[in-house]
Formats: structure tokens, sequence, C-alpha cells
């Protein structure tokens, strides 16, 4: 399965370009940022899209439909200008994979034939999957169909999986009734959270997922599953679970002992992830009298004894840059040996450095 790692196109913090990190399959971006941005648009078409994102891999260009339903400020996702994104990106890279822009729902397969000649790939709802018929009858078998409207799925709540894995499964159905479940891939979009990620696989050619910048601000993402937060008291009690001793603890140190030994310490984190800023001190601020990073990272680095939640809590605080890393490094944990001591307590004593060399 592809798994896309969802940016903005003109993002600062682009941990995919330092070698000691780990790599995704693909950048996902939107031309909601062109949109957003004229002059970012000409700055793509001047540099190039993959000298201006860092990276030399597999693109996909997303039409921003669902960005700009969800953002405050209302943007007008007009399909001329559309196009005109979709031919100058195509000039610079034939082989970036574009997706139609599905809104709103009675223009869904107008909108697909209007750029079809730009080679465009189109988009399901979960819940429309008449547009799925329509299309093999008439336009037949594109290379992909990337399946929206999942998210707002998601989101209804408890068992969120179970509503999730049925829905692919009909979908899946449909196709092989027209003979078309080996000559059509299957994406999930936006869904590609950590905790689903294996099944997942199990289930689509590929997916998506922006979910490790949307939790930086106060939280963490576990390889496992699920967002842990790491803000002073008044941000996590009642809203976000804290990081719980045990388990989640033993990979919450694992992987900033990683991240600490591949990156060549954590205290030149913010310097080396933001080198055209001055490095920050590392300290943290909320509370008087709090242990400075060194002393922190000397927790983290003594193998005879280990820190407690309270001081990953701090550690974590400490740097934006630390959070990001940090989920970035375990929405890709499943590429890595790392789901499999997720997956079995008994590992949980496992060098991660043996696991991910």
């Amino acid at each position: 399965m592809i798994f896309a790692i969802g940016t903005p196109i003109n993002a600062i913090f682009r941990p995919w370009t330092y070698d000691w990190a780990l790599k995704p399959d693909a950048l996902m971006i939107s031309a909601i940022d062109f949109f957003s941005s004229p002059r970012l648009f000409q700055k793509v078409v001047k540099k190039g899209i993959h000298d201006t994102l860092g990276w030399d891999g597999k693109i996909l260009l997303d039409s921003g439909a669902f960005s700009a339903l969800n953002r405050k400020k209302k943007i007008d996702l007009d399909i001329d200008e559309l196009k005109r994104i979709y031919q100058e990106i195509t000039k610079q890279d034939p082989s970036i994979l574009k997706i139609t822009l599905d809104f709103p729902d009675d223009k869904i397969l107008v909108n697909y034939r209007e750029l079809y000649s730009l080679e465009v790939q189109p988009v399901v709802p979960y819940d429309r999957v008449e547009i799925l018929r329509e299309i093999i009858l008439n336009e037949g078998f594109p290379e992909w169909f990337f399946i929206g409207r999942l998210v707002p799925l998601m989101r209804k709540g408890g068992g969120h999986a179970n509503r999730l894995f049925p829905v692919l499964d009909e979908l899946k159905t449909i196709l092989r009734q027209y003979d078309a479940l080996e000559k059509v891939k299957i994406w999930a979009l936006g869904v590609g959270a950590p905790s689903l990620i294996n099944k997942l696989a199990e289930k689509v050619d590929g997916s998506d997922s922006a979910r490790w910048r949307i939790t930086g601000s106060n939280m963490v993402l576990l390889p496992k599953g699920g967002e842990r937060g790491v803000g002073n008291l008044t941000k996590w009690r009642g809203t976000h679970h804290r990081i719980s001793e045990g388990f989640e603890k033993d990979i919450v140190i694992k992987i900033l002992q990683e991240i600490d030994n591949k990156s060549g310490g954590l205290e030149n984190l913010d310097a080396l992830l933001l080198p055209d800023n001055q490095p920050k001190r590392l300290k943290n601020k909320m509370e008087k009298d709090l242990p400075t990073i060194g002393k922190l990272l000397e927790k983290l680095r003594d193998k005879k004894t280990q820190p407690s939640v309270y001081d990953l809590e701090l550690l974590l605080r400490t740097s934006g840059n630390l959070r990001l890393i940090f989920n970035y490094w375990a929405a890709l944990s499943f590429k890595t040996s790392l789901n499999n001591v997720v997956k079995s307590k008994e590992s949980k004593n496992l060098s991660l450095n043996s696991i991910l060399s």
C-alpha cells in the first residue's frame, strides 16, 4: 500500500528532507494552497514543485474541496482555475497524481469530465456509489478510484473502524461486479491513522493522513493509535488522555531515544530543523523551577533509570518541532518493525535502535 503524508506546499517543517528521518511513500498536497496564495503558485511554476517541497518522490495533488469546506474563510474552487493549476503542474511532472474536484455533489461527474483530458483520477464519495458505476460504464476504468467523505464518516463517534471497513468492502464488491477489482486501485482519502494503517493496507491500495501536523500543537500520536495531550493540566484534563504508565510510556521513550540518536541530539533539534532561525533554548516556561532540557535528556539517555510520564510531557512541551517530528515518526512507524512491538507487549523491552536498523 502507498501511504502519503499530507503537508502544506509552503510548509517550513519538512522532515522528509533529512537523511536521518523516516520517509513516506508519497506527499499529498492540495490546490487550496494555490487558491489561497497566487504568489505561491507563481513561485512553484518558476521553481518547480519538487524543489519547492524538497522531495523527489511521488506527489499527489488534491483539489482541496474538503479543506475549502472546512475553512472559516470560504474559498471558491473555480473549475477553470483548477484546470490551469493542473495544467502547469503536469508540465513540470506528468507523473503527479491529480485528483478531480468532488464539490458540489451535483457536479462531481461534470467536474471529472471537464478535467478528464488532464488524466485526473475520480473521487467517489463513499455514499455516492452510483458515481462509480457511471464512470465505469461511460469513461471506463481509471487508474485509481479515490474514496471521499470518509473523514466525516469517521467523526460520527466510537466504533469508527466498524463503519469504515464495511464501506470499503461494499465498494470493492461493486468493482468486482464489473470485473474491475484487478484493473483499478482504491485510495481511502484522509484516514491513514496509525491505529488503522495495518488493517487498511489489507483493504485498499493507498491512503494518506495529515494528522501528524494537526495534532502537533499540544498532542502526540501513538504508533498503536490515539492521541495524548502533553500540554499543562488544563490542556489535557477532560479533553485528551495523558500518556499512560507501562506500554505507552515505553513506546514514547523508545521513539524519543531513536530521534535523539539519529538527529544528533534533541537539544539541537530546533536549530537542525529550522536552520534559518535562531536556535531556541529548549526550556519549559509554563511553571517555575522546572528541570532544564539537559536534565530531562540525562534521564532519557540513562539506561539505568526511566523518565517519568511527567518528564516526558515536559520534554515534549519544550519544542513544537519535537512534537511534530515525534508525530511524523509515529505516523510512519508501520514502515518499520516498531509495529511488531506495538502488537506484542512481550516485545516492549526490545531496543528501538535494533528495531529500526
